[in-house]
């Protein structure tokens, strides 16, 4: 290659990264500035901590009940508010004519689509950090039955008092927006509240073992819901170029069902039926990613974790793929 060649792709390559990382960063802000994210947030963290007091009737399985719970909360949570993130992302500024303003400069449709599913995708994985962290600490408050270790939930509802405090102060008197600094406290204070409760034994004594007493093993499965949930934020970014928000959470909603019924529909026709072993192979198979029964018998092995990763790697790649064609197509509002 040419020098002059070389230099030309070098600068075409720098400008691409910076309007990708400038977009990316906007649409994250922009996104957790948003209140019905830090509310989502904020319900579901609460309700977590509060799983083993709602849940009474543990039948001496009280942690399993709690923990498939919390996990369950945590997938659905990342459904709507996934949905609701890339139509306030995308759909509304299409409506403002704010992207058409973009688009106008020398900034191509496929890179705005990808850069703002990029920062909505880094949303939910701060948002499935935290969900992930709550369901270790609740897990250990219900880990004995009949008995609270409140080392578990209180150091979580003192880590969310914090951020809502930390997020008012901010607000009233350096005129910060609430939502996202109180989502920025979240983000230090509950590894805070995790690390002080791995600090104590199941006893309340201090120990030296640090998470003896806190239960790891719905780490894989978390990571798992959080895979789950990119492909659907995928999906409802691919849904937003045509699709206000209802409809574009009843469709995720619908193919996430689908998904979790896949092999009871269409595994035993797929095997005689072409038309079903098509439908099985495009439908999204999300017994893959919802792996609480597996939990049940023993630990998730890291290896299928990097089978599903791959797997929703891919999937998600080709939802993106028809997210990019749609929006190329769509008519913009100037």
């Amino acid at each position: 290659m040419a020098p002059a060649d070389r230099m030309s792709y070098e600068w075409t390559m720098r400008l691409f990264f910076q309007q990708f990382f400038a977009i990316a960063r906007l649409a994250l802000l922009e996104t957790l500035r948003q209140p019905v994210v830090m509310l989502i947030t904020l319900v579901c963290l609460v309700f977590i901590a509060l799983l083993p007091v709602l849940i009474t009737h543990v039948m001496g399985d009280g942690q399993r009940i709690v923990r498939d719970s919390a996990l369950a909360i945590h997938l659905m949570a990342g459904l709507i508010l996934g949905s609701y993130a890339a139509c306030a992302s995308l759909r509304d500024e299409v409506r403002r004519g704010t992207a058409s303003a973009v688009l106008s400069k020398p900034v191509g449709r496929d890179l705005f689509l990808l850069a703002k599913f990029a920062g909505l995708a880094l949303v939910m994985i701060l948002f499935s950090t935290l969900l992930a962290l709550a369901v270790i600490l609740t897990a250990r408050t219900a880990a004995q039955d009949y008995i609270f270790d409140w080392w578990g939930a209180a150091p979580l509802l003192a880590a969310i008092l914090g951020a809502l405090v930390i997020g008012g102060l901010q607000n009233f008197l350096l005129q910060k927006p609430f939502a996202s600094r109180a989502f920025g406290a979240l983000l230090i204070l509950v590894p805070l509240a995790l690390l002080a409760s791995g600090l104590y034994d199941d006893q309340g004594a201090r120990t030296a073992d640090f998470g003896v007493a806190l239960s790891w093993v719905s780490l894989p499965a978390s990571l798992l819901i959080t895979m789950a949930i990119l492909l659907l934020a995928g999906c409802s970014v691919s849904l937003a170029t045509r699709l206000d928000v209802v409809p574009t959470l009843a469709c995720c909603a619908a193919l996430l069902m689908g998904g979790l019924m896949a092999d009871y529909l269409l595994g035993q026709a797929a095997r005689d039926h072409f038309g079903a072993a098509l439908l099985y192979g495009l439908l999204p198979n999300f017994q893959h990613f919802w792996a609480v029964d597996a939990l049940a018998r023993g630990e998730i092995p890291w290896s299928y974790v990097g089978q599903a990763a791959e797997y929703g790697a891919l999937y998600l790649a080709g939802i993106l793929g028809l997210g990019i064609v749609a929006f190329r197509h769509m008519e913009l509002r100037g």
